[in-house]
Formats: C-alpha cells, structure tokens, sequence
C-alpha cells in the first residue's frame, strides 16, 4: 500500500458541510449554515487555503481551510498502528456591509463552526478525535474596507493501520 498523507480536511467539510449552489450557478458547494439577524438561513462556502489564495478571490463571507502542522509520530516496526496528528485553521472571512452587524454574524459562524464539530468529535471518517483548541478575533482593513475575521484553531487525531 502506498503511503497517503494526513489530510483531514477533506473528512471534516464531507460530515459538516451541506452542498448548496451559492451563486446561483448550479455549481455545488460544501456549506456552514447560518441563521442571521433576519432570521435567514445564510450558506457560508468552505474552501482550503489554495482555492483561497487563487487568482479569482471567492466572495465573502467564507471558510478558509489551512493546515497549520502535520506530526507522524514515531512507531515500533511491530506496531499495529501509527500516530497522525494535525492542526488546521479556519479562517472565518466576514466583509462590512450596511445591512448586518458583521463582528456578531462572523461570531455565529464561528460558534456553528464549533458546534458541529463538537457535536461529531468521534464520528468523522479518517479522524479518530477532534477538538476545537483555540480561537482568536482580528478585525483588518482590506483597502477602506473592514474584514471581521476569526481563526479557530482545530486539533484532529488519526491513528493509522499498519500493513
């Protein structure tokens, strides 16, 4: 068997996302749903940091999924299995607009973020655990506009069958 690396990513937006066509083109994307201060449900796209940082920028609000560090842990060569260990970033992009209040409908993107995986700790397909370990508020000026932006921090456990 070939070796594979860990890249829990891929696991994380198949249990929590929902496919939704947010332009309106029929192009389906994996989604966070949110209820806003309209009491509206809102699709909010989840992408990996490469998609982001491609030339065609998607429109915000947004997921972005980085992997911030991967550890193989080292094993005996009798061992049934290895560690894998990952921590990634979502980086919750909100723009200011007129008609929402965007620091709180950034924080609610980040609590559902936080629910659904708290609620499927034990239940992803090719993670054996995952947490939520940290998250941080950073509001940025992206020309005259203002970006809301949390990073969360996820830690994801993966222990590996040997052959």
């Amino acid at each position: 068997m070939a070796y594979t690396s860990f890249d829990p990513r891929q696991s994380i937006i198949d249990k929590i996302g929902i496919n939704y066509s947010v332009h309106g083109d029929g192009e389906l994307q994996s989604c966070v749903t949110v209820t806003d201060n309209y009491n509206s449900t809102v699709y909010i796209p989840m992408y990996f940091s490469e998609e982001v940082k491609s030339v065609s920028q998607p429109k915000m609000p947004l997921i972005e999924m980085r992997i911030v560090d991967t550890m193989y842990e080292p094993h005996d060569i009798g061992a049934s299995t290895r560690k894998m260990e990952s921590y990634i970033d979502f980086h919750i992009w909100v723009a200011n607009t007129d008609n929402i209040d965007n620091k709180t409908f950034a924080k609610l993107i980040k609590d559902q973020l936080h629910n659904l995986i708290r609620t499927n700790q034990c239940s992803f397909d090719n993670i054996t655990f995952i947490n939520v370990e940290s998250d941080k508020y950073f509001e940025e000026t992206d020309g005259r506009q203002v970006i809301y932006h949390y990073v969360t921090t996820v830690y994801c456990l993966y222990y590996d069958l040997c052959s």
